[in-house]
């Protein structure tokens, strides 16, 4: 486990529409194609082009790392979108990563990335937030 809660949050930018399916519990899991390199406690949902906002933040259940095939046996009940889908995404890799939602936070009202650091720009894969961060998130619940 991370000795600096700083790198247990991340800041994962997410497509609006599977944002919007987490944020409302309909999406139970988030695949993506690397495992983080330290075990993290909470992700912050950030809905990507054209919303741009962070939605609110979800606990990590687990990470599930597999075979894509093996993933999809696994979750796709409750994964939130097609399998073709899911396969396109997966389609040149050999493994994979499913991170458990627990529970979900949203926000009263999405909020863009500069209310936290004028600086902070959305990454490509993913951010650790650091505990400052997370704590202006949580004040505006």
């Amino acid at each position: 486990m991370a000795s600096n809660s700083a790198e247990r949050i991340v800041l994962l930018p997410i497509q609006p529409r599977f944002a919007r399916s987490i944020m409302t519990g309909e999406k139970r899991v988030e695949f993506r194609k690397v495992r983080f390199r330290n075990e993290v406690s909470h992700v912050v949902v950030y809905a990507s082009s054209p919303i741009q906002k962070i939605l609110g933040y979800f606990e990590v259940c687990y990470m599930d790392v597999d075979s894509p095939k093996e993933l999809w046996t696994r979750y796709n009940a409750v994964a939130g979108m097609l399998q073709d889908e899911f396969e396109a995404y997966y389609a040149s890799s050999t493994r994979g990563v499913a991170i458990g939602i627990g529970n979900i936070r949203a926000l009263r009202k999405p909020v863009p990335l500069g209310t936290l650091s004028e600086s902070l720009t959305a990454p490509q894969g993913f951010a650790y937030l650091t505990e400052e961060a997370f704590e202006m998130i949580r004040r505006c619940l």
